[in-house]
């Protein structure tokens, strides 16, 4: 599939709506969309704090009732335990760190966010529009929209015809700006940002269809991976690179989306389990001598071979060709895993 990924920014009143940990199903489908390429996050590191600071309130608010010494007292009193006071200031500088951590690993590490710093803004351009009246400051805008507008202005520095970008907000506060902008548009749901990209998701009924026809993926899986080197779990040093593919064991389709304006076309998601035939090259550890200086051993040969593996389970993205319930082709598959791990079948192949 030849496509770049489209630029999204995810307002912080999104994140928040998703929990902590982010554990809600539409931060698995964005995750989904990053993964396969379809989208780019970006945030910025004032959206972190607001996302921070929301999770931190909530904290503090259960545990309200442990600084003040009210509580203290009547445990002592009635019970005759000790609840030490908790120092407020302290728990909500504690939570703010614990949390602003938590945030930034999801941010960063699970949807791979390009975080955009606001002091990359210059305060004249944020106050100009608010003279002005535009972007963000409005007739119809709150009074405060300082944090949006600096937030606005760092996601928005580079949009054009050819790096467009889709502001998913539950607020009306960016809607101005994006209807100033000719390539900036905003959403306000999960089915909304997937018709900006373009898709729409399908049932289980078409996600069956592909999964009962697993030799469709055989060919375009071989082509994808043909020529890359994996990575030998149980042999040190080993140099494998794939030859083809020798069979499917498995192919799960994650998920399905119709592509709109293109009668029968389909971007799917999956993950298989093939069996590959690989070149390897490798140290002849059995022949290897051991150096007692350095304490290690050292290999004096290296032996080479075919050898059929099986790969692990890895992600792909495809286009399918689906007419009248018949699934007549898989296209254009991309491999999303790169350093996919091989085991071999026998270690007596390296010897």
């Amino acid at each position: 599939m030849s496509h770049q990924p489209k630029h999204v920014f995810v307002d912080a009143n999104v994140w928040i709506g998703m929990g902590q940990g982010f554990k809600k199903a539409e931060a698995s489908t964005l995750e989904e969309l990053v993964e396969h390429g379809l989208i780019k996050i970006l945030s910025t590191d004032l959206t972190i704090s607001e996302v921070t600071k929301h999770f931190r309130n909530s904290d503090v608010e259960r545990l309200e009732p442990l600084t003040k010494g009210e509580l203290s007292k009547a445990a002592k009193q009635l019970m005759g335990i000790d609840i030490p006071v908790l120092d407020r200031e302290a728990l909500r500088s504690t939570f703010f760190a614990r949390h602003k951590k938590l945030v930034s690993l999801q941010m960063i590490t699970r949807m791979k966010a390009e975080i955009r710093s606001i002091d990359s803004v210059k305060p004249n351009h944020v106050l100009s529009q608010y003279t002005d009246g535009t972007g963000l400051f409005g007739a119809s805008a709150k009074k405060n929209q300082f944090p949006d507008a600096f937030v606005f202005a760092a996601i928005s520095s580079d949009v054009s015809a050819e790096k467009p970008l889709i502001i998913w907000s539950l607020d009306g506060d960016f809607t101005q700006a994006c209807e100033q902008h000719p390539h900036i548009a905003q959403v306000k749901t999960m089915p909304k940002l997937l018709n900006a990209l373009g898709i729409e998701p399908e049932g289980e009924s078409m996600i069956q269809l592909l999964e009962q026809r697993p030799d469709l993926f055989e060919v375009p899986l071989e082509d994808a991976i043909i020529g890359e080197s994996v990575e030998a779990r149980d042999v040190d040093d080993a140099d494998v690179e794939v030859l083809g593919i020798e069979r499917v064991r498995a192919v799960t389709v994650t998920s399905l989306y119709r592509v709109n304006g293109e009668a029968d076309q389909y971007i799917g998601f999956g993950r298989c389990e093939p069996e590959a035939l690989v070149h390897f090259t490798a140290p002849d550890w059995d022949t290897a001598i051991y150096d007692s200086e350095d304490k290690v051993r050292i290999p004096l040969e290296s032996v080479e071979g075919e050898v059929e593996v099986e790969l692990d389970e890895f992600g792909f993205s495809f286009l399918a060709i689906i007419k009248d319930n018949q699934v007549e082709s898989v296209q254009n598959l991309q491999v999303s895993d790169l350093s996919v791990l091989s085991t071999m079948m026998a270690s007596e192949d390296y010897r």
